[in-house]
């Protein structure tokens, strides 16, 4: 169903081309429900990180208009999509802290916003430099960015923290880096000037559903 949805993103994007995608988001929401009631124990790690990847679901859902709205309606609903996914991410940083914080280390908590706020002004920095403008929209981008750049640094430092020796963390981590992937590309999309050849588009779109089918499946190793 992701192939189905990327394949008619890139030739023809129509209302069925929301459908599709929206059925392929459904798939990695189903396979984490499968897990959680498959594997035992975990209860709270296991909720949350469905949670997330349900709000991934709504993100995709809501995103889905901006190809067939236009001026203020388009900017609504990359609004609307841009806050679930910041929820989403917020719900996987709460679930990793649930499950693999080690009471006492503090450093779990400074180190990866601290990475967060560096990996954020970097592509600050850099952004403008290549044409992307967040427009009215920068304030909710800078917040979306600190979601998903602190989701990602919690990761590392997790997966860091317990020796890359906890197979779920290191697939929950390169899921997170596929993240930042996409949305990176998918920045370059919807707030860059000009048309993204069709490969481009398709790409982030692979990223995005390896992150989201690799941290749902993550799930099948706790």
């Amino acid at each position: 169903m992701s192939t189905v949805f990327i394949v008619s993103k890139v030739t023809n994007y129509t209302l069925k081309t929301i459908i599709f995608k929206t059925v392929a988001s459904a798939f990695f929401v189903a396979l984490a429900i499968y897990l959680s009631v498959t594997v035992e124990g975990h209860v709270p790690f296991k909720v949350l990180v469905t949670l997330g990847l349900f709000f991934g679901f709504l993100g995709d859902f809501l995103l889905g208009f901006k190809y067939i709205t236009h001026g203020k309606a388009k900017k609504i609903w990359i609004l609307l999509g841009m806050f679930a996914f910041a929820a989403g991410h917020i719900i996987y940083i709460v679930a990793l802290f649930v499950e693999y914080y080690i009471p006492g280390q503090w450093w779990f908590i400074v180190l990866p916003l601290s990475l967060a706020m560096i990996l954020s002004a970097i592509y600050l920095i850099i952004s403008p430099k290549v044409g992307i403008s967040f427009g009215k929209l920068f304030p909710f981008g800078l917040f979306y960015l600190a979601c998903l750049t602190t989701m990602f640094s919690t990761s590392i430092f997790m997966a860091i923290a317990h020796g890359f020796k906890i197979v779920n963390i290191v697939m929950f981590f390169i899921g997170a880096f596929f993240f930042v992937c996409s949305d990176t590309m998918l920045t370059g999309s919807y707030f860059k000037p000009g048309q993204r050849p069709k490969w481009y588009n398709g790409l982030y779109s692979v990223f995005y559903y390896l992150a989201q089918f690799i941290i749902a499946f993550a799930l099948f190793f706790l």
